[in-house]
């Protein structure tokens, strides 16, 4: 709960704060949601200071769909930030004083609720970090959708999803009721020897592993599958913004069993795993 003091909803920020390795604008740091960005960055440690009032030092103008896709999010995230000239501080956010004390804690847990009505992402360990923030993103609804850019003043043509043409382009339409999104469902479940996939928002396909009708030994599998399928879906829909690719399910289903042997077999310690036992999900 701590974080870095912001003077209320205007985000002013002092002199010192670092642009990519504190988290200043979110819970992380940037690096970590906007990954295609940092790696065009020169100056990997400069401060938000520099960038704000200054120019963007990149080592090439942000060309590629994952990177265009983040620099109009980042802009967007930055619109209400001003610096001010002082150096910054670090608050603890639940107190008043901004000091923190033990007391400030027990009232803070006090006053929470059950999280009924809030979602908490459970990351997965054997996944990338960027295929975990991703997925957070999208659960959070905070991904550059055309529903999303557009209730930001960002002209984005008719709004219609890019991988059916059919129906407005939002995160749940894009993730769960998309014809492209529930056939590749259909495809996951039967590979994975599971029921039929019916998704109603994001929320059931990040929750999916959790069906107690799921071997407790695989759902760890089954939940990185998950995520890497909407990494797939969103590298689709970014190819046919971007690139005008016409998207192919096949295609988007072998990525997503190929990227999640590749990251399973080397990430996952102790796991020896060959190509035909993935195809088959045995012995994972």
């Amino acid at each position: 709960m701590a974080g870095l003091e912001v003077n209320g909803e205007d985000h002013r920020l002092g002199s010192d704060i670092s642009k990519v390795n504190d988290p200043w604008l979110k819970d992380v740091p940037l690096l970590e949601v906007y990954p295609n960005l940092f790696r065009l960055e020169v100056v990997k440690n400069c401060s938000v200071k520099d960038r704000l009032s200054g120019d963007w030092l990149w080592k090439h103008d942000p060309s590629l769909e994952g990177e265009v896709a983040e620099l109009i999010d980042l802009i967007a995230e930055v619109e209400a930030v001003s610096l001010r000239e002082r150096k910054d501080e670090w608050k603890w956010l639940p107190s008043s004083s901004g000091s923190f004390s033990v007391q400030s804690v027990k009232e803070l847990l006090d006053s929470a609720d059950d999280g009924g009505n809030r979602y908490v992402f459970e990351w997965c360990g054997w996944v990338p970090i960027k295929c975990n923030v991703f997925a957070w993103r999208v659960g959070l609804n905070r991904i550059p959708t055309a529903d999303a850019l557009r209730t930001r003043g960002v002209q984005v043509g008719n709004g219609s999803c890019p991988l059916c043409n059919s129906g407005d382009e939002t995160v749940d339409h894009l993730f769960t009721s998309c014809v492209v999104a529930s056939i590749l469902w259909q495809k996951v479940s039967r590979w994975c020897g599971l029921s039929p996939i019916f998704a109603f928002s994001v929320k059931d396909i990040l929750e999916l592993h959790k069906d107690r009708f799921i071997n407790t030994g695989v759902r760890h599998v089954v939940q990185g599958i998950m995520i890497i399928s909407m990494w797939c879906l969103w590298l689709a829909r970014n190819r046919a913004v971007f690139s005008n690719e016409e998207v192919k399910v096949d295609s988007v289903f072998s990525d997503v069993r190929s990227l999640g042997f590749l990251w399973y077999s080397h990430r996952r310690k102790g796991v020896v795993l060959s190509w035909l036992d993935w195809c088959k999900f045995v012995n994972v």
